[in-house]
């Protein structure tokens, strides 16, 4: 064996011999184990006594950078990215700091560092996933969604993947390639109400009119406040005669929101169409007192007194 060939194996054994020595101080697996265990302060504590002892070890660095992420200590991040850069350039450095540069909204910055670290590893789904709302923020929305496919590729069980991918199908106007992939991410999880919320949209848009309305109030089984998915279901149940179910959701809305003008006027057409003049004029009333002046021309042609048809309906 040439005998060049020898020294220089020594040498590099030496050297990794020495890294792993270095990373066996017993400060930074403590350290380390502190930062699994969600302890981020005792981490810091701990990664600080480490780097007293060895001040040029590149890990340590990214440890403190980590925990001080963790602890909303993004400059300081930042500042421990930096050190480790100077002494080795890795993927998790890259892509924390690219990380922090999108939180920034710094966006070239931040697809500089993590096209770094992609070429350190292409196959990790969560930069793919950090890829992809990068180029949707940048507004490239056919690259987001093929950084979205290769993430869903490496991690199958993300289910905010498919939700993005379904955002993103639903942009470009593939209504069925979105609620397909609404659908992967309910499977993953039930307990998110936004892929219910976006799935009902885009049946809408098929005229899945029952399947909307399941979505929807699915959705609000999961987020019971969300007035916006109240107006909408109420809307669409007045539009296939469910006056009495869109009353409840007016109901709702009011509950959480009793100077709300418009709802308690769309809640008076909602019991017109149920023959309740008695409690529609009272809503009519109340909205036109909260400024809502449509509700006087329905108080002028249904409740004066005299007999009246009911509404178009809508």
């Amino acid at each position: 064996m040439n005998i060049k060939l020898v020294l220089n194996y020594v040498v590099l054994s030496l050297v990794l011999f020495a890294c792993a020595a270095k990373l066996d101080l017993p400060q930074y697996t403590a350290a380390l184990d502190a930062y699994n265990d969600g302890k981020y302060q005792t981490t810091l504590t701990l990664i600080n006594q480490a780097i007293s002892i060895e001040p040029d070890v590149p890990e340590f660095y990214v440890l403190r950078a980590k925990a001080n992420y963790k602890l909303n200590n993004k400059a300081s991040a930042m500042s421990d990215l930096n050190s480790s850069l100077k002494l080795e350039e890795s993927f998790t450095a890259l892509y924390l700091k690219g990380k922090i540069f999108l939180e920034r909204s710094e966006l070239s910055k931040a697809k500089k560092n993590f096209r770094k670290s992609y070429k350190l590893n292409p196959t990790s789904a969560d930069l793919l996933f950090d890829l992809g709302y990068l180029e949707y923020l940048r507004g490239e929305n056919q690259l987001a969604l093929d950084y979205y496919l290769k993430a869903s590729k490496y991690d199958s069980r993300n289910p905010a993947v498919y939700v993005n991918i379904g955002n993103l199908y639903a942009m470009m106007g593939n209504s069925k390639l979105a609620i397909d992939n609404y659908s992967k991410a309910l499977v993953l999880d039930t307990t998110d109400g936004i892929p219910y919320y976006n799935r009902a949209n885009e049946k809408m848009i098929l005229n899945d009119i029952p399947g909307a309305i399941e979505d929807y109030k699915k959705s609000l089984e999961i987020d019971s406040l969300n007035t916006n998915t109240m107006f909408i279901l109420a809307e669409i149940q007045n539009k296939v005669g469910d006056y009495s179910g869109a009353v409840l959701n007016y109901n709702s809305i009011l509950k959480i929101d009793s100077t709300f003008a418009k709802g308690f006027y769309l809640r008076g057409l909602s019991l017109l169409s149920l023959n309740d003049e008695k409690n529609a004029c009272a809503d009519f009333k109340k909205a036109g007192e909260l400024g809502y002046f449509d509700a006087y021309e329905m108080i002028k042609k249904y409740c004066d007194g005299k007999k009246k048809t009911k509404p178009i309906k809508r």
